[in-house]
Order: structure tokens, then C-alpha cells, then sequence
């Protein structure tokens, strides 16, 4: 009678050891489940933030078909983007916008540098991402010596000259970035004044 009591008492043990086994993938399985309901809903189309701030803005959006695909977003309701928040998205996608023909132009970031980007002239703002143009001199060390060092924090999306014969630099990039090459020349642009040598016109007709 005693061992069929003790039998017993394996038995159901086991079963509830089994139970508990058999719960176990089932609780993993809701949490994952729980996780990636959590990163769909978090991933915000791009078309719909485009749509969100041609509302709040006015601004026509015209979409390279390129474009697509979800943002995610934490901590900031999408209902809130603003048009500098918008650059800044797209940025991190390598996506950008650039404004001419009265659209804002919604293209991949590597073909920035072939539109009619704003071109700065003095200490105008515009937002962090948006792709500007600027042309820099460079008053005491040849500017084509600076190319070299510049070049690793130029985007792929960006481009950077040297224009030898009057010691000037020619940059397309962010705004944000062409800010801080601005601040990196004066930082290394010291010493004694450079004249660069004269350049002679050339007749390309012959």
C-alpha cells in the first residue's frame, strides 16, 4: 500500500514537472510575440511622416520611388515630426529632401550633390540634415592640402574640392556637417599668409 502511495505521489509529481516544462516555450513564445508586436508598431512608414508634414507645413512632397520603408521612432509621437525632424529621419536612412521647382524633393542622400542645393553665403540657418552648398577660403595653407585630412568626415553623399588657384574649398554636405569642416579649417588654417601660385587661362577651343 506504501509503495503504491509513493507511486502516486512520483506520478503527479512528474506530470507537473512536465506541465511546467510545457509552459515554459509557451511563456517565451507570448513574450517574443509581445516583442515584435512592440517593433511593428513602432515602425512608422516614411510615406505617412512625409504625409504628416505636408499637412503641418503646407509643403508639396514629390517621392523618388527609391524611397521606402519604415522609420523607427522612440519617444516622439509621429503626429509631432517637424519639417527639421523629417530631414533628420530621412538622414539616418540616407534619404534626404531638397526644395526647387516649388516640391520638396524626397531622393536617395547620394544624389544630393547633383541638385540645386541651397548655397550658403554667411551665417544663415537652415536644419541640421538639409544638404547645402558652401564655398570656403582658405587664407594660410594651400586648400589642397586640406582635402586629404577633410575627406574621411565628408559623407559619400558629399563632395569636396579644391580650387587651387584662389586657395578656396567647394563642399555639398548637411548643413550640421559642413558647420564643423567650417569650424576644423579655421582651427587649422594658421600661420603666415599663403599666396597661391597664378594659374593660366586655358584655351580649351585648340
Amino acid at each position: 500500500m506504501k509503495r503504491t502511495w509513493i507511486a502516486s505521489i512520483a506520478s503527479v509529481l512528474l506530470s507537473m514537472t512536465g506541465a511546467a516544462h510545457a509552459e515554459s516555450p509557451s511563456a517565451e513564445t507570448t513574450s517574443d510575440a509581445s516583442a515584435d508586436a512592440e517593433h511593428v508598431e513602432n515602425g512608422v512608414p516614411i510615406s505617412r511622416l512625409l504625409a504628416t508634414v505636408a499637412k503641418k507645413t503646407g509643403k508639396k512632397f514629390v517621392v523618388d520611388p527609391h524611397v521606402r520603408g519604415d522609420a523607427e521612432i522612440v519617444g516622439q509621437d509621429a503626429a509631432n515630426i517637424s519639417y527639421g525632424d523629417l530631414l533628420t529621419i530621412l538622414h539616418v536612412y540616407g534619404y534626404t529632401a531638397i526644395e526647387y521647382g516649388g516640391y520638396v524633393n524626397v531622393i536617395p542622400a547620394a544624389g544630393a550633390r547633383q541638385l540645386p542645393v541651397p548655397q550658403l553665403s554667411g551665417r544663415e540657418n537652415h536644419p541640421e540634415a538639409e544638404f547645402v552648398s558652401k564655398v570656403i577660403t582658405v587664407k594660410n595653407v594651400p586648400a589642397a592640402h586640406l582635402v586629404p585630412l577633410l575627406r574621411p568626415i565628408i559623407p559619400q553623399s558629399g563632395h569636396l574640392v579644391a580650387l587651387p588657384c584662389v586657395n578656396k574649398l567647394f563642399i555639398v554636405d548637411s548643413f550640421g556637417n559642413v558647420q564643423r569642416i567650417q569650424s576644423v579649417i579655421e582651427a587649422l588654417d594658421v600661420g603666415e599668409p599663403y599666396t597661391p601660385e597664378k594659374c593660366e587661362a586655358h584655351d580649351f577651343s585648340k
